[in-house]
């Protein structure tokens, strides 16, 4: 049997059902179609998401699933070649064989609204519906609009149901660039992914798609910081990621030797402010000088009084330093300072007397519990000072909230994940480096080719019959001067419908993809498809390994996910 199933169908019945549809193809890899899209299963019963368009061949347009290339799965009955589980609902739920015929029978069913659409149409509406974007109700209500002045996609727009960027995007199986995306985002976006390193080693049967994907996966999850992925592990809690991180902000931010200063330390933490700490610094300096040079900061004596103390009281340089309190009352009995400045002269240096802590206590800036919890960690941040221990990871193992083995697979992981997608498939042994420098070769060759000629949106259009030129070069003068793309403006201008640029753009795309594969297979001097494997043993996760695979445990992936 070789007759295609087009994957949209395959959602749309699992949605209708709550159900995961499951298959093995040829080469060893294991996919599901659920509610929330596409997913291949990798090594460890993971799952990562995938691009149909990419992972599949485009038959009518539709990514869809030939029957015949379909592996059966015996363990689930003789025939078994589509395997069915509820996505909610009871858990661990038996895993369900689905005849071919049967499930073919109920595809026909679901598309019993679209016999008045156009081909293209049928294609056009069948996505929208499998997004969830539309309903059924609304759906058919845009099927009876049709007319001879708008088409299906030309009244999903008008009607508020879709934007044009967001119809591209579903009809053409890919994201959307944003100008909020950083840049890196942006180009990668704007990749076509079937150029790619890995698609090329999958085209010259030297990687299967389990094993360039759990490569992606491996970088992804590499790709986050050291804290994500050791939280991720389960190696530590959230709450012990920032405790550290405060800890290594608060050893990098001292100033001068690195030591923390309980100042330092309340401000940081938001207790009191930078100027609160200056002026309780201020005061403890000022405290700690004589009462002369107190009073004379204060601005209730000068020097000038000061030398008539030393003179009327027959004071000499050679004697000690002078007197406060005889000071104080002589210039009392003078009437240089009154009492209020004197008894303020002697409480300020008796503040210069207390530590930093007592001092902002009895200013009533922070409270003896904040000095308490800001000397704790003051006594461990010292600690980690003077050992030398800054980096996060070491920080957590010297506090005993991560053992000494995750963090070291934690940023082996991370280390991994820093290497082009070649070097982690080597690393994980699906490939050999020969192949990486093959793949790599071919990809070069390929991008120092120049574009076909005729090969651009205006240029196919044109070929087509779709557009006349004074149209085109109108729109082509919008397209540059407001830099909007070309299908949006010939859209919006209601030159072209959404049906004949988003046709185009996939024939084109397609085109390009077999260009592409026969490029490879002439560089590489490969078959086109790879032979059937067996999974090698030793290998968990992979398709059709019995009642340890991802199939038996889908519903509990499913319930941690949510």
């Amino acid at each position: 049997m070789n007759d295609p199933l087009p994957l949209c169908l395959l959602r749309l019945w699992c949605r209708q059902r709550d159900a995961w549809l499951s298959f093995v193809t040829a080469p060893g890899d294991r996919y599901f179609v659920g509610p929330r899209g596409y997913f291949i299963e990798l090594p460890g019963a993971s799952l990562a998401a995938i691009n149909p368009r990419v992972a599949f061949p485009a038959i009518h347009w539709f990514p869809s699933l030939t029957i015949g290339e379909l592996r059966k799965q015996p363990q689930y009955g003789d025939q078994a070649s589509m395997i069915t589980v509820a996505a909610t609902g009871v858990k661990n739920s038996q895993p369900q064989a689905v005849p071919i015929d049967s499930l073919v029978e109920q595809l026909q069913e679901l598309t019993s609204f679209d016999a008045l659409l156009n081909p293209f149409e049928r294609y056009m509406a069948l996505r929208v519906y499998e997004s969830g974007m539309v309903s059924e109700m609304d759906l058919r209500r845009v099927i009876a609009m049709r007319g001879r002045n708008e088409t299906f996609g030309q009244i999903l727009i008008n009607q508020g149901l879709s934007a044009w960027e967001i119809l591209l995007g579903l009809c053409m199986d890919m994201r959307q660039v944003s100008r909020l995306d950083p840049p890196e985002m942006r180009a990668m976006a704007a990749r076509k992914e079937w150029e790619l390193t890995g698609e090329i080693l999958i085209s010259m049967g030297k990687v299967t798609r389990t094993d360039l994907e759990s490569a992606l996966q491996m970088k992804r999850e590499g790709s986050r910081a050291l804290g994500e992925i050791l939280t991720s592990m389960g190696a530590c809690s959230q709450e012990d990621i920032e405790q550290a991180l405060g800890a290594q902000k608060e050893i990098r931010g001292v100033v001068g030797s690195g030591v923390a200063l309980i100042g330092q330390l309340l401000v940081s933490r938001g207790v009191i402010s930078s100027q609160d700490l200056e002026d309780a610094i201020r005061s403890q300096k000022v405290g700690r000088h004589s009462l002369q040079r107190i009073l004379i900061s204060m601005g209730a004596c000068s020097e000038r009084d000061i030398e008539d103390f030393e003179r009327s009281n027959d004071w000499h340089s050679f004697q000690d330093e002078i007197d406060d309190v005889r000071l104080g009352h002589w210039l009392l009995k003078v009437g240089t300072i009154t009492r209020q400045q004197f008894e303020e002269a002697l409480r300020i240096q008796e503040r210069g007397r207390q530590v930093l802590g007592e001092l902002l206590i009895s200013l009533r800036l922070c409270s003896a519990d904040d000095i308490e919890i800001a000397l704790a960690t003051q006594r461990q941040v010292r600690e980690d000072y003077r050992s030398g221990v800054e980096k996060l990871g070491a920080l957590l193992v010297k506090r005993g909230r991560v053992d000494a083995n995750q963090l070291e697979q934690a940023i082996k992981m991370q280390s991994t994940a820093r290497q082009r997608i070649g070097c982690i498939l080597v690393a994980l042994g699906a490939c050999k480096e020969d192949d990486v420098r093959q793949a790599l070769e071919v990809q070069r060759h390929w991008r120092q080719m120049t574009a076909s000629p005729g090969d651009r949106l205006g240029d196919v259009l044109l070929r087509q019959g779709v557009i006349e030129r004074p149209a085109l070069e109108r729109a082509v003068e919008r397209h540059l001067s407001d830099k909007v793309p070309l299908g949006r403006v010939l859209v919006e201008d209601g030159t072209c419908t959404p049906e004949e640029i988003i046709s185009c753009l996939i024939s084109r795309d397609e085109q390009r993809k077999t260009d592409f594969r026969a490029f490879v297979k002439q560089r590489a001097g490969t078959a086109a498809a790879r032979e059937p494997a067996v999974p090698p043993a030793g290998k968990p996760g992979r398709a059709g390994a019995g009642p340890s695979s991802v199939i038996s445990r889908l519903s509990s992936w499913i319930s941690r996910r949510k």
